[in-house]
């Protein structure tokens, strides 16, 4: 029978070494945060624009209060429906209206951050198959420390 102290530590660098090969070629975060830290965000009305058939991309939207005294910086989002995510922003200018990438968001110390169709938002794109009204869905949210927080955001008609 294996001693217990050598089935643990083999354990863990199996687990290490898994996680190593996953991120291989992804830049680590400067800081990282306590393992099993949550972000301190509440997500309210997440909601993932449903579209017809065929129709490969959407918008999702939330607001996200930051219950902390410190500003979360997210500068990533992933949604397992979508083969791309991104944060978007609509700009304005010569009177058109136009759709611009941004490297990530600030919510700030006890503030919100409002995304909406009009403004900040999430891009799903390469959606992967029909997405059900009523369905609900997560979309992943990472900070720059590298700390994440899941959201269930719901499919709803515009």
């Amino acid at each position: 029978m294996p001693h217990p102290f050598r089935v643990t530590v083999f354990t863990a660098l199996l687990a290490g070494m898994a996680l190593g090969a996953q991120h291989a070629g992804h830049p680590t975060p400067a800081s990282v945060a306590k393992p099993g830290a949550a972000l301190p965000l509440v997500a309210l009305n997440p909601t993932i624009v449903a579209v017809p058939p065929g129709i490969q991309e959407t918008a999702a939207y939330l607001s996200l209060k930051n219950t902390s005294h410190k500003a979360v910086k997210l500068v990533a989002v992933r949604a397992d429906v979508a083969g791309h995510s991104m944060f978007m922003k609509t700009v304005t200018g010569q009177n058109m209206m136009g759709m611009q990438p941004v490297p990530g968001f600030v919510v700030p110390a006890g503030g919100t951050l409002s995304m909406k169709n009009d403004g900040n938002h999430i891009m799903l794109m390469k959606l992967k198959r029909p997405l059900k009204v009523g369905e609900v869905l997560p979309i992943v949210l990472q900070a720059s420390d590298g700390r994440i927080v899941t959201v269930r955001a719901t499919v709803r008609k515009p």
